[in-house]
């Protein structure tokens, strides 16, 4: 029996960051992941006869939003480095291994390891991701030198993941065999 257009639309509200989390790692454009993401939306319900279930709404989403990047990146002929084939198909197979998983406590847990950030790694942080600054303008907002500022952008987005990981543990139920490191 297909899939009805509310649980697509539920779906996609539900999983609309990890798609366009997905959909930039390959595009690595913010304004170009959304329009995909929108017509794939547009796409799911008017294919909805042809999707299962969720299980198959989920792996159908990421495959479209691939599919959508890929041949965009094409049609602008853009010299924008991609990831081949199999670094999508191992992206794909993680991916697929959080798909239960929900938005709301990533979000949670990403707010309190940001709160545990010292104030210049926030202020990094805010720089980079809130307003967009890279490299030497970055590096120039904050006054040290471009090479000390990558350095501890990668310290900090190593603090925010153990950090996440050790946040999203805590809030699984004790005996959980998903609890393990992978």
């Amino acid at each position: 029996m297909p899939i009805s257009a509310d649980l697509i639309v539920r779906t996609l509200m539900r999983k609309r960051p990890q798609l366009l989390a997905y959909t930039w790692a390959i595009l690595r454009d913010n304004h170009l992941s959304e329009d995909v993401l929108q017509e794939v939306s547009v796409l799911a319900i008017h294919k909805a006869d042809q999707i299962d279930d969720e299980a198959h709404l989920h792996r159908w989403l990421r495959q479209a939003c691939r599919y959508k990047a890929l041949n965009l990146l094409q049609k602008l002929d853009t010299h924008t480095l991609t990831l081949d084939g199999a670094t999508l198909d191992a992206m794909e197979s993680r991916w697929a291994a959080h798909d239960n998983d929900n938005p709301a406590d990533l979000a949670d847990a990403l707010a309190h390891c940001l709160g545990e950030l010292s104030p210049y790694a926030q202020r990094l942080v805010k720089l980079r991701y809130r307003e967009n600054m890279t490299g030497q303008r970055l590096a120039t907002a904050v006054g040290r030198q471009i090479n000390t500022v990558y350095v501890a952008l990668t310290r900090i987005h190593r603090a925010l993941g153990e950090c996440i990981r050790s946040q999203l543990n805590h809030q699984k139920p004790p005996g959980n065999p998903e609890t393990k490191d992978a």
